[in-house]
């Protein structure tokens, strides 16, 4: 079944700690605040229990969407997606059926953390969140977090695409209910960063089960960014 409590969260990005390489599922820790809360946590996975242990990751300096149009009108706060009225499925995200959203074969097989620049999850996601931030000189960004809140509602995890997963993941898939993160700079400009897991499949059923013939995204992605297995 699809994960519960799914929506989307607006709120000021604070600061945020990265767990260690020796964390059995690490993830980068964020502190936002909103207009309620200003100790709101999101645990955004970096690295995979499952093999292989890399992400998929989409990033959009640039992003460009009629979905922006909703997401700036919002409050800061929770805002329930899982409904069925027609506003919560409009902004509600789905990798592979939210229109112009993402094109699955452009997606960056990453590991968590490699020796070196520009080659691993974390060099990609930290320089965005700064930029977010900012500094005591600095405007902060709007950011939206798409995911599952927390049972405790002060925060949201599962931030990465929940369909297309095998073995007992599976029990979290569904449609319109996949996670991301998506700013609104002062400036006006919008970026957008989505996960995936490079063992879930594409492409889905209309239940966000991998479809018949389905392959990993990793497979999908080519051989160039063929993980260690």
């Amino acid at each position: 079944m699809p994960i519960r409590n799914y929506g989307v969260w607006k709120g000021k990005p604070l600061s945020y700690t990265v767990d260690g390489p020796d964390d059995h599922s690490p993830h980068i820790n964020l502190v936002f605040g909103d207009k309620e809360n200003s100790q709101l946590k999101a645990a955004i996975n970096v690295k995979s229990q499952a093999n292989p242990s890399e992400l998929v990751y989409w990033f959009d300096g640039n992003f460009q969407n009629d979905l922006t149009q909703l997401l700036q009108d919002l409050d800061a706060g929770f805002h329930s997606l899982a409904g069925s009225d027609e506003q919560g499925r409009a902004a509600a995200l789905d990798y592979y059926r939210t229109r112009d959203l993402l094109v699955v074969t452009d997606g960056r097989l990453l590991p968590f953390d490699e020796d070196g620049s520009n080659n691993d999850i974390l060099d990609q996601l930290i320089p965005v969140l700064d930029e977010a931030i900012g500094d005591e000189n600095g405007s902060k960004a709007d950011i939206y977090l798409f995911g599952q809140k927390f049972i405790t509602g002060d925060g949201i995890h599962d931030i990465h695409m929940n369909q297309g997963s095998p073995g007992h993941f599976s029990r979290d898939n569904g449609v319109n209910t996949d996670g991301g993160i998506i700013f609104k700079f002062p400036d006006g400009h919008w970026h957008a960063i989505f996960l995936a897991f490079a063992s879930q499949h594409f492409p889905t059923d209309s239940s966000g089960q991998p479809a018949q013939g389905s392959r990993p995204l990793w497979r999908v992605l080519g051989g160039a960014n063929r993980p260690r297995l």
